[in-house]
């Protein structure tokens, strides 16, 4: 935790591009009303001066999203820790993971064999052991975390879960705060897409106690083409969580929400969302798209 293992020294956040771009991590209209919002207090938040622009700590406040286009646009307002390491101004952070369950199988138990993608930052078996909810198996598994080497960058990974475990991963590449998204230097053939504007202030309090995550408009902004998550054709379900370094430890940011007064959950491998009231998940669904067909002179309701 902090207060134990780390100094933590004033960094300049992540902003948003002044340049227009379509994945800025700024919440534009496209996302309609949120499909949760967080009730928890977090037990890291951001306390610096809303003038200095600074990401000390971790919220998710809610979450938005939709499917359209071939692609699933998912949003998570608040913040990402980012610090430096005083004792060689390191750059620091505390990842925020991201589980999707997009087709029947997948895993409601992470699985001792799941990949490491890179060693202790992007290390799926640190998490062995965690359990979803009932209603709620893996197949997918996302990462957005600062870089080690710049403090402006973030990095992304991906995984797949099958059920017998034994997926593949990837280190999609980094990015810069702000936008476009584009991920540069790793391995992203379907070209997903993910920013962060991290100067939130705004949202849950600090502590464990009940607080609402409304009013944010900024945070992590992902799109995700179909193709890259298996082209699920009907809804998708989302776990969201921040986690310590290496994954091994949750945090109390979950989206769906914990129980209000839930402070750290610790351990991943003891982890159990199943044992917790409420759903630890989300969903996000195709829109639907009203077509008139001249020729039949009807109106039917298509997905895309």
């Amino acid at each position: 935790m902090r207060h134990v293992l780390f100094f933590l020294v004033a960094m300049t956040g992540c902003l948003a591009s002044a340049s227009a771009s379509a994945v800025t991590g700024t919440l534009t209209s496209n996302y309609g009303a949120p499909l949760v919002v967080q009730t928890t207090s977090t037990t890291l938040d951001v306390t610096s001066d809303a003038s200095t622009d600074l990401a000390l700590g971790y919220e998710l406040d809610a979450g938005y999203g939709y499917i359209a286009d071939d692609a699933l646009h998912l949003f998570l307002t608040g913040n990402l820790a980012k610090w430096i390491q005083l004792e060689g101004w390191i750059p620091q952070s505390y990842p925020i993971d991201l589980f999707l369950d997009t087709r029947y199988g997948g895993q409601n138990q992470l699985l001792a064999s799941n990949p490491t993608v890179e060693s202790v930052i992007a290390d799926l078996k640190k998490m062995t052991g965690l359990t979803f909810d009932a209603g709620f198996s893996a197949d997918w598994w996302f990462t957005l975390q600062g870089s080690y080497s710049d403090s402006h960058l973030l990095k992304a990974y991906q995984a797949e879960l099958p059920d017998a475990g034994g997926g593949a991963g990837a280190y999609l590449g980094t990015t810069p705060c702000g936008g476009p998204g584009t991920l540069s230097g790793g391995t992203n053939p379907f070209g997903v897409l993910v920013t962060l504007d991290d100067h939130n202030m705004a949202g849950v309090n600090n502590g464990c106690g009940a607080a609402s995550g409304e009013g944010v408009a900024t945070g992590m902004e992902w799109v995700i083409p179909l193709a890259a998550i298996g082209n699920p054709p009907g809804c998708i379900r989302v776990c969201a969580f921040a986690s310590s370094t290496d994954h091994s430890m949750l945090f109390n940011q979950v989206l769906g929400p914990l129980p209000s007064g839930t402070c750290n959950l610790g351990a991943a491998s003891v982890v159990s969302f199943a044992s917790i009231p409420g759903p630890q998940y989300f969903t996000i669904c195709p829109i639907a798209v009203t077509v008139r067909n001249t020729s039949w002179g009807t109106i039917k309701t298509v997905y895309r």
